[in-house]
Order: C-alpha cells, then sequence, then structure tokens
C-alpha cells in the first residue's frame, strides 16, 4: 500500500486528490486545520469503503512549531512515504495582515515556510519510497519577481499580492532543494493547476459583487476539481525523470525562466533557514 500526504487534502484539489487515492487503495494522511471537514473526510472515506486507509491530522500549517509536530508523528508511524503534495493555501481576499502567534503573516507562513518545513522534514521517508514524489501546488510559468526587502509582502498588502509573491518563493523551493539533494531520487513538482472551481476560490471575495463576479468567471474559464487533478495524477504516477520540473496544466513550463534563478534560490534558501531558527 502506497501512502500520500495531502496538506489541504479536505477541500478542493487536495481532496479531490485524496478522495481519489483512497479510492484506488492507497493510504492517505489529509492535513487541515478544521475539525468538522476532518470528520467529514472520515465520513466520505468510510462510504467509499476506505475508512481504515484515511488519516486526518488537524493542524494550522501557518505555525512552524505546528509543522515540525505533524513532521514527528508521521515520522512515528510510518517509515516511508510515497508522495508529498501541497495544496494548503488561504484565499480569502484581506487587505488586513494576519499575523500568526510566530510574528510571521499568515499566509506567508501557510504557503511558503509550511511548504519548505515539510520538504525537508520529510525528506528521510520519502527517501525510503521507490518513486517519491514532492508535488507542490502553486503557479509556476508566471512572471514577477521577489521583493527581497519584504519577503512577507506586509506593504500595501493584500492576501491576492501575498499568494502571487509566495508563488515565487516556491519555484525557489523548487530549485534549492533539487540543486542542494543531487543524489536524492526525489522527484520536486513544482504544479500550477490555472483557474479551478473550488469553493475556497469562487468565495474568496467578500463583497456581493466580486464574489458574484468571481463565480461567473470561473464558471466561463476554470477547470472543474475532477479535471484540474488528472494532469497531477498522471505526474504522481509517472515522475519526469529530471529532479526538478514544472508545469502549467499539461504543458511543462521552462527552467530557464528569471523565476527559477539559482543564486536567488540558495539566497532564499539561507534566509528561510534563520528564519526557521528563531522559532
Amino acid at each position: 500500500m502506497r501512502t500520500f500526504i495531502i496538506t489541504g487534502g479536505t477541500s478542493g484539489i487536495g481532496k479531490g486528490l485524496a478522495m481519489h487515492y483512497l479510492n484506488n487503495g492507497d493510504r492517505v494522511i489529509a492535513i487541515g486545520s478544521s475539525a468538522a471537514k476532518g470528520e467529514l473526510f472520515y465520513e466520505e472515506a468510510k462510504k467509499a469503503g476506505a475508512q481504515d486507509s484515511a488519516i486526518y491530522i488537524q493542524a494550522d500549517l501557518s505555525l512552524v512549531k505546528e509543522n515540525y509536530r505533524v513532521i514527528e508523528e508521521i515520522k512515528s508511524r510510518f517509515t516511508a512515504i510515497d508522495a508529498l503534495v501541497l495544496c494548503a493555501q488561504y484565499q480569502k481576499n484581506t487587505k488586513s495582515i494576519i499575523r500568526t502567534k510566530e510574528n510571521f503573516v499568515f499566509s506567508f507562513g501557510l504557503y511558503y515556510l509550511s511548504r519548505y518545513i515539510l520538504s525537508y522534514g520529510l525528506k528521510d521517508r520519502l527517501e525510503n519510497a521507490s518513486k517519491p514524489v514532492i508535488l507542490n501546488v502553486c503557479a509556476p510559468g508566471m512572471k514577477g519577481t521577489v521583493n527581497w526587502e519584504d519577503l512577507q509582502s506586509e506593504k500595501n498588502y493584500s492576501n491576492i499580492k501575498s499568494i502571487m509573491h509566495g508563488s515565487r518563493l516556491n519555484d525557489l523551493l523548487g530549485v534549492s532543494f533539487a540543486t542542494n539533494n543531487k543524489e536524492t531520487k526525489i522527484r520536486y513538482i513544482l504544479f500550477n493547476p490555472g483557474a479551478v472551481q473550488t469553493n475556497g476560490t469562487m468565495e474568496a471575495f467578500e463583497q456581493p459583487i466580486m464574489r458574484a463576479l468571481t463565480k461567473l468567471l470561473y464558471k466561463l474559464i476554470g477547470s472543474s476539481v475532477e479535471k484540474a487533478i488528472q494532469p497531477i495524477i498522471r505526474l504522481l504516477e509517472s515522475p519526469p525523470a529530471a529532479a526538478l520540473s514544472a508545469y502549467m496544466k499539461n504543458q511543462e513550463v521552462s527552467l530557464t525562466m528569471e523565476t527559477f534563478n539559482n543564486n536567488n534560490a540558495q539566497n532564499l534558501n539561507k534566509i528561510t533557514e534563520e528564519y526557521v531558527k528563531q522559532i
């Protein structure tokens, strides 16, 4: 039985993947912040006859300490992990900064720091699998630069701006992970699903007009979750040969883009190590 860890595994793309692999006979460890969604996850697993293969871990992944707690819990129970799928994201369009009790910007902690900590923290368990994969759902293939003076996107804050910037950080995370672990058999995949009709996305705006417009737009151009997860499943089942690859839906993204600059990746890696050491 293969073991899949999916952050954000109780909603949207994460949930779609979780149910696919449970129905496939695999073990799924879904990580999320909601106890209620965790119960629904167990209920759906039971309906699929996969209750013995479903594990839910409730955690606030915006917190560094919570990520390490999750890592220790997983390591205490499993010696090998076949895939780590990183989907957790906060999609509400807020213009006021939410800070964690560790004093990081919430979206920075959840969308970038968590992915960094889990990627490196579970590396040894991934190495024990035959074809290990880390798939980071972010937005490779999009242009943009890293603001080194404002890594947490605090100036003129909006959650959408923070997510866009966080995607550039995740591009560099993939580069540094692959570059700094040359002997690893782990394949690191950065994946951009494009517009997807998830409840979180279509409920992102609080203003009724903006919410209605977003729903209309995503119904016109967005993919269903079922369709959006198909290229992810193909990549997880048949990982690319390269240590690092990036995709926008079914289209491979060139790693020659400036967003994958290795010098920038190494610089970010050093900064992130210092951030994590502070906690």
